[in-house]
């Protein structure tokens, strides 16, 4: 009877095997013939095509081919970049309903080469390992886009971060849709040729233009900047630029109440008089002529008296605190730890009536103002910036939205009826955003280019998310948000402790409690790497050592089960 029942219970196991397998092997068939779904938990949606990305390849017209040199067999880490590059260009093929087209070449040939070559992909020299020697291996990886009569090269795909910022604003550059934005010249700001190069390099998808205030300015602009002044803005220009906001046009506020000097080893900072106030005052925004200091801040590099370059706290590049409501705003849309360096305090009022006022970035609790006819910002030991009396937390960015009164009617001004008429109230709802600073927008600040792109971070991502906001084009938001780099790690305070002392030491002259701190600083990094590394491991194996914990469990009871059934 025993014997029965074990080959009875083993023809069932192995009918329910054979009929799993063969689902199987039918859903790898259904997969081969039929796009699968696929599903991306990752906090950012890195494996899948933003919302942006998926209309705009929906909604072209014509059919955009996309042609990727790839050589085969590249030395790590590249020989995986293919892959993924594959799987990224199918996600545009599958939403382009067929007008997109892609194709993968292998340059293993001189015709091939050639061709790579002309259409602006160059070969690159890799550094391969076999058997304890080292080779170079020259190589294509590198993505050509045409359209119509335009072509746009990626000359060489460093890695897939940020690639479909770069795919999706290359199409939407070929593709021709190039809003136009303003950027007021004179009052001592930067232009476009001097001061603002890099956010010219990055904002490619804008047609920028230099703006004159003392006219009329164009109403067709998607948006106006006015970027750092130093100078007074006349009445004239105050009223033409409201006059342009009452048309229904984007204002973007970026300093105007300091002048930060950051040359030399002594940067400082001096109050100015832009006359801005005269305008946004109405809108329930001032700025003010006072400079925040956090004690939530990055760093710089100070040298101490030995010569020794020591990273330390540098309190006027605050950390911006955001809420969760604030990192839903497109301005701040998923940024990590943006900063906001240099940054004047704002005073925020209240809305105008039909309107809405949202601060949009805080200094922290531990902030304070500065102020002053010059403000020293040079690094230098934590120990010695002195706090003032006038304490955070300071609002540093805001955002209104909404039907906005004008500035210049004739109730706020006997001179509105004889000088620049505008509309009471705007036309329809428009969006101004003001902030303290300027200097993010900067080439000071901006980060360097490579091969003509500037390399996406949170401060770029910050200002141009800001412009997109004004401009109303909002789709590269999303994208860019997978592209910035993912919050530092806090630097654990036994490192930052070890840093002081080396700082005091330096100060003293003492060599030897020098060699010591430093001693002191090195043990603490290396113990921070190995908590680290001990946490990487964890995530490496601490899963699959549950499971097989489970399944032991398991496999435990099921024995036991076994030894208690009585047939």
């Amino acid at each position: 009877m025993s014997s029965k029942v074990q080959r009875r219970a083993a023809s069932e196991s192995l009918f329910f095997l054979l009929i799993v397998g063969g689902i199987l092997i039918l859903l790898n068939v259904l997969a081969a013939y039929f796009p699968s779904p696929r599903i991306d938990l990752t906090g950012n949606r890195l494996f899948s095509l933003a919302e942006g990305s998926k209309r705009l390849a929906s909604s072209l017209d014509d059919r955009l081919e996309i042609t990727a040199y790839f050589t085969e067999n590249l030395p790590p880490p590249f020989n995986a970049t293919e892959r993924r590059v594959r799987d990224l260009l199918a996600e545009y093929v599958a939403a382009s309903n067929g007008d997109i087209v892609v194709s993968f070449v292998n340059p293993d040939n001189a015709d091939k080469q050639q061709a790579a070559r002309a259409d602006g992909v160059q070969p690159v020299a890799h550094q391969k390992i076999e058997e304890d020697q080292v080779a170079v291996v020259e190589g294509y990886r590198g993505i050509v886009l045409t359209y119509l009569d335009g072509k746009k090269t990626i000359p060489i795909v460093q890695d897939t971060t940020g690639l479909e910022y770069i795919l999706t604003s290359a199409i939407k550059e070929l593709v021709g849709d190039r809003k136009p934005i303003g950027i007021v010249s004179g009052h001592g700001s930067p232009t476009l040729e001097q001061g603002l190069t890099s956010l010219s390099s990055a904002l490619r998808l804008y047609d920028l233009r230099a703006v004159d205030a003392s006219q009329e300015i164009d109403p067709g602009l998607a948006a106006l900047l006015i970027i750092g002044p130093k100078e007074p803005f006349t009445t004239d220009e105050l009223q033409y630029i409201d006059q342009y906001v009452m048309r229904g046009g984007s204002l973007g506020i970026f300093g105007g109440s300091l002048n930060v000097n950051i040359a030399g080893s002594a940067p400082t900072a001096q109050p100015v008089s832009s006359e801005l106030g005269r305008l946004i005052s109405v809108w329930g925004v001032e700025l003010q002529s006072e400079i925040v200091l956090d004690a939530q801040c990055s760093r710089a590099p100070m040298r101490g008296p030995l010569g020794l370059q020591v990273l330390v706290p540098y309190p006027p590049i605050p950390i911006l605190q955001l809420t969760e409501e604030q990192r839903e705003h497109p301005v701040m849309f998923r940024l990590a730890s943006p900063m906001l360096p240099f940054v004047a305090p704002l005073k925020v009022g209240e809305a105008p009536e039909g309107a809405t006022l949202t601060t949009l970035a805080n200094s922290s609790d531990d902030s304070w103002a500065m102020d002053g006819p010059s403000i020293g910002l040079e690094p230098r030991d934590p120990r010695d910036w002195r706090m003032t009396t006038n304490l955070g937390p300071f609002a540093l960015m805001a955002a209104i939205e909404g039907k906005l009164p004008s500035a210049y009617t004739a109730a706020a001004s006997e001179e509105a009826e004889t000088q620049i008429q505008a509309p009471p109230v705007s036309e329809v709802d428009v969006r101004v955003l003001v902030t303290g600073t300027s200097t993010f927008l900067e080439d000071s600040f901006m980060p360097p280019s490579r091969g003509g792109e500037v390399q996406m971070n949170a401060a770029l991502a910050l200002a141009l998310n800001a412009i997109d906001w004004l401009a109303a084009d909002s789709d590269l938001i999303a994208i860019r948000a997978k592209t910035v780099e993912e919050p530092a790690l806090d630097i654990p305070s036994s490192v930052l402790a070890a840093e002081g002392t080396v700082l005091a030491a330096a100060e003293e002259g003492d060599k030897a409690g020098v060699k010591e701190a430093l001693e002191e600083r090195k043990a603490a990094i290396e113990s921070w790497e190995a908590k680290k590394l001990g946490y990487r491991w964890l995530n490496t194996l601490g899963i699959p050592f549950l499971v097989v914990l489970f399944g032991l469990f398991r496999w435990r009871q099921r024995t036991n089960k076994k030894r208690t059934l009585k047939l």
